[in-house]
């Protein structure tokens, strides 16, 4: 084998030619290897080596073939047969073996031994100690558990799997021992100086020695252009300016380069920004395996594996479903907010009859009006009376549906989560990885089953999810077992290895990190992230391998030495083109952190700062690429052209006629200056259904547009509900707690009707016990927890008294929770010609012996909130409407007797609040009515912010936010006719 001479000031590649035209015009068919530094490398090695030879007459390229030290290695390692049918070794199976080492044999790390890291750690250094000769003799003790933890993870691998040091070592033998042929005359191109011992030993072995390998030198860069950029987002949207830019120029895409400092950073960045702009590149995928949703839920699945006899736990249950992936080939699964609905409000198994049922949308109840469906009359002699075909019957009908299709999903939900749980047992049960690779395929196929056609990459990612899963029966070779604590981050670890390539190589723009540009052939590249942190990454002592052992070992590198390998590659790689464009970030917004330039940069480009600066996206924007190409300005996407424009010629509306970027400006600008239009709650007469105002509705539905009108159009036009999640609950909520008392406080009544006569006490409190033992959330403090149920079980104590006392006063029970909004019809004709129809529930009528009527309505709450309604104002200003709402339900059955409605506040049941329903009552009604009326109508709906106390739709909305609005929001001219409405705080 011949060698060649050192580079001089030439072009490297011009010498290459030299080298392969003289060994050809010897022998025009002889065999010739190019060591390159990355196979995409060797690829543009041959295509230069063909023009230039092209372009001088000589011969062809036949025979002639370029690759990396390590796939040459591999060939000749694979043809020896030294496999003997192993696998090759990943760094997935080296830590799978180091946990399995930690099971039986901690040593020193028995206090940290079921961490994953602690695996990682040593299987980190196992890697770096393959072949080294390591003297632990005068070392610290840890250093000692790291030898003898790779000795052993070594020893447990070596019958199953092959190493990379391996296949070097055994192919730098045959290459010495001269068994290999064919590689004719070898020639190393690009490849780093100082390689790594196995590397070195295959290049001595070659006879190629450092002064024989072509490399370009230290680059000079007088003529980079370096910018910085504010934060990585910027930088990559003038990576991608810059390529469209020089395609546009006409250069073919294969000889652009964008190549970063950090791909965690860069990579998803970058890549879909190419995608965005239409370019054709090859590199690393935008969404890598492990990015996907398929993964993501499986991965939070085995997250909480339960325990055998346990069932999963919800939260990451409805987590998956809420991904849209979740179904079973077979079993029936309800939607996700059904199942959501569930969580929060489960069916009791022991007593599915008393589920509360969902109301439609637009008729749910407020937590001091629970939200129970029409039971209709309370009394079975008035049940008796009702027919089939009757109003009442048929409200009784759908309630009953309704009951009945919530049992339908709380049984079809219970029944997918046994048998999730069951396929989860299976995979937290399995004794070797083989088993729980088919256990969680089983959960991907049966679990994660598509339906009909999938979309291209969720099938792809599924085909790369199930190549992943396959692989791990690969580790049943290392000397592991799956374990329960650890599953879940092996799987995650198999998955995140599973990379994928987006294009081919030598196929539209190359992206990839500072490696991938050695040895490349290109007209243009971009460098982005050279930041100090990013290039050089700051660089740490091992705490495993100090630097007093690494300098006592051969080929182990020291930290110098590391870091000097760092600005070696850095040199390298933008020394590619003659004039690469640089890109720095000052900072980075998600961070919260600033950044200053790499501290070679200087040094390399004889300057201390950047020439130029991007200040910002907009200025960006209004600039393009003219900062970065000596070529026209070239915005690389139609929405970039837009915002451009709108950067020049300002953000008003209608600048570009573009209806969807129009709405965003109109958007921005009525928030940002406070115009009361369709972008602030202004949504206009078309906003409600046409039969909206035809369906009954409650009286806490109006009180609901008063406190918050966005709110009421969010959960009562549109149907949205907020989602309770019980596990994140610390104590009993508002709306629980009123239903408790609400049911105890029911059944008690019922069981008075049987009896003829009031219970004691305890039946009461016994009634109270059995449903706050059925409510009961275990994720409650159990401290607060016992706090609560004594306040309530005081509260009944203090009501039954007062029942007690009411009684001897004349007043008897008539019926406990009255439905009212069909038969009887409530309703109420207002100035415009609406007839109103209610809805609703009382919680109970009473009857004096005088004939008196009385509705009572049941607070859980303060009785300072309400202590304001008097006869002479009724609403409170137009804000409160259950009591003379259910003051007319009372007249409907008062057979023209006087005619009363009450709050009884369970706090204080001696104290109510409440009046005699009068005509000056119902005109205030009425009044109050048909300003909501008047408001639905014309579709207003702004967002008045409501209390940060409990989750609303203005805590879930950012309430400071919201407030900043309606201080603007609330001097708009348009919202004048609806404010007194609005602004009544001690109302409220």
């Amino acid at each position: 084998m011949t060698t060649g001479v050192s580079v001089e000031t030439r072009s490297h590649w011009s010498v290459l030619a030299g080298r392969v035209a003289r060994i050809r015009a010897a022998s025009p068919l002889a065999r010739i290897t190019i060591l390159v530094p990355t196979p995409a490398s060797g690829l543009d090695v041959v295509r230069r080596l063909a023009r230039e030879l092209a372009q001088d007459g000589r011969p062809g390229l036949a025979n002639v073939r370029a690759l990396t030290v390590d796939q040459l290695a591999t060939e000749i390692f694979l043809v020896t047969g030294a496999t003997r049918s192993r696998k090759p070794l990943t760094p997935t199976v080296r830590q799978a073996a180091a946990t399995g080492l930690l099971a039986v044999e901690p040593g020193r790390f028995d206090y940290c031994a079921d961490r994953p890291v602690t695996a990682q750690a040593l299987a980190r250094c196992s890697s770096a100690l393959d072949g080294i000769d390591l003297d632990p003799t005068e070392a610290a003790p840890v250093v000692h558990e790291v030898h003898r933890a790779h000795q052993a993870v070594t020893k447990r691998l070596q019958s199953g799997f092959w190493s990379r040091h391996e296949a070097l070592t055994t192919a730098a033998q045959c290459i010495a021992g001269g068994t290999v042929k064919n590689l004719g005359t070898v020639l190393a191109f690009a490849l780093p100086t100082a390689p790594d011992p196995v590397t070195a030993a295959v290049l001595a072995a070659l006879g190629v020695e450092d002064r024989d390998i072509l490399r370009p030198g230290r680059p000079r860069l007088e003529n980079a252009r370096w910018t910085s950029a504010s934060d990585p987002e910027d930088e990559s949207r003038a990576a991608v300016r810059a390529v469209a830019s020089w395609l546009a120029d006409g250069v073919p895409g294969h000889r652009i380069g964008v190549f970063w400092s950090s791909e965690e950073i860069y990579r998803p960045l970058v890549s879909r920004r190419l995608q965005d702009a239409g370019v054709e590149f090859n590199g690393p995928a935008p969404v890598q395996l492990v990015d996907t949703s398929l993964a993501r839920s499986v991965l939070r699945l085995l997250d909480h594996l339960p325990a055998p006899g346990e069932l999963l736990p919800v939260r990451p249950l409805l987590d998956a479903i809420a991904e849209g992936l979740v179904r079973h080939r077979d079993l029936p699964l309800p939607s996700s907010a059904a199942c959501e609905r569930l969580w929060v409000h489960p069916v009791s198994p022991e007593d599915d009859d008393d589920a509360e049922p969902v109301a439609p949308p637009g008729e749910q109840d407020t937590p001091d009006e629970p939200a129970t469906a029409a039971a209709g009359p309370s009394t079975e002699n008035r049940r008796a009376e009702q027919g089939p075909g009757t109003a009442q019957a048929t409200e009784e009908e759908r309630a009953a549906e309704r009951k009945r299709k919530r049992r339908e999903d709380q049984r079809a939900f219970d029944a997918f989560h046994q048998a999730l749980t069951e396929q989860l047992h299976q995979v937290a049960q399995a004794t070797t990885w083989a088993g729980a690779s088919e256990s969680l395929l089983g959960l991907v196929d049966d679990f994660l089953a598509t339906t009909g056609l999938e979309d291209p990459a969720r099938a792809g990612a599924r085909t790369m999810l199930r190549d992943a899963l396959t692989d791990l029966a690969d580790l049943d070779g290392c000397g592991s077992s799956p374990d329960p604590r650890t599953v879940a981050h092996t799987v995650n670890e198999v998955v995140a290895a599973h990379r994928s390539r987006a294009g081919r190589i030598g196929t539209g723009v190359t992206t990839g990190s500072l490696g991938d540009a050695l040895g490349r052939d290109l007209d243009h590249a971009v460098f982005l992230g050279l930041a100090d942190g990013l290039v050089p990454v700051h660089a740490q002592e091992d705490a495993l391998l100090p630097e007093e052992v690494r300098i006592r070992t051969e080929g182990l590198p020291e930290l110098d030495e590391r870091v000097w390998r760092q600005k070696e590659l850095f040199e390298a790689a933008l020394g590619v083109v003659p004039a690469p464009l640089l890109l720095q970030p000052r900072g980075s917004l998600r961070e919260s952190r600033s950044y200053l330039p790499s501290r070679w940069l200087p040094a390399l480009l004889g300057r201390e700062e950047p020439e130029t600066a991007i200040p910002s996206a907009v200025a960006a924007l209004r600039d393009s690429a003219g900062w970065a190409t000596d070529s026209t300005p070239q915005p690389a996407t139609a929405q970039e052209l837009r915002q451009q424009w709108l950067a020049i010629s300002g953000h008003e509306p209608h600048a570009l006629g573009h209806d969807h970027l129009d709405r965003v400006l109109r958007l921005r600008r009525d928030r940002r200056r406070g115009h009361f239009t369709r972008f602030t709650g202004h949504a206009g007469q078309d906003a409600l259904p046409a039969d909206f105002l035809d369906r009954p509705v409650s009286p806490t539905a109006l009180e609901e547009w008063v406190n918050n009108p966005f709110g009421y159009f969010v959960t009562k036009v549109l149907g949205a509900e907020l989602f309770a999640d019980r596990e994140l609950a610390q104590e009993i909520d508002h709306r629980t707690r009123g239903n408790i008392l609400h049911e105890a406080l029911e059944n008690h009544a019922n069981q008075a009707l049987a009896d003829g006569a009031l219970p004691p006490v305890e039946h009461l409190l016994g009634e109270a016990e059995r449903i706050m033992e059925r409510e009961r959330n275990e994720y409650w403090i159990e401290d607060l927890w016992q706090h609560h149920r004594a306040e309530m079980l005081d509260q009944l104590r203090a009501t039954h008294e007062h029942l007690t006392t009411q009684h001897a006063a004349g007043w008897g029970l008539d019926a406990p929770e009255v439905a009212f909004g069909e038969d009887p019809e409530i309703t109420l004709d207002l100035p415009d010609g609406t007839v109103l129809r209610f809805r609703g529930k009382v919680d109970r009528v009473d009857r004096h012996r005088d004939g008196t009527v009385r509705v009572v309505d049941y607070k859980s709450g303060r009785r300072d909130r309400f202590a304001h309604l008097t006869p002479e104002d009724p609403t409170a200003g137009g804000t409160k409407f259950q009591l003379p709402v259910y003051g007319l339900f009372a007249r409907s059955l008062g057979n023209g007797a006087g005619v009363r409605a009450e709050y009884c506040f369970l706090g204080a049941p001696a104290e109510p609040v409440g009046y005699e329903l009068t005509d000056d009552v119902v005109d205030a009604l009425r009044t109050g009515a048909h300003g909501i009326v008047t408001a639905l109508r014309a579709g207003i709906f702004p967002h008045v912010p409501e209390s940060e106390r409990y989750t609303n739709v203005t805590t879930v909305c950012g309430h400071r936010d919201v407030t900043a609005l309606w201080e603007k929001l609330r001097d708009d001219p348009g919202l004048a006719p609806h404010l007194p409405l609005l602004t009544q705080e001690d109302a409220k």
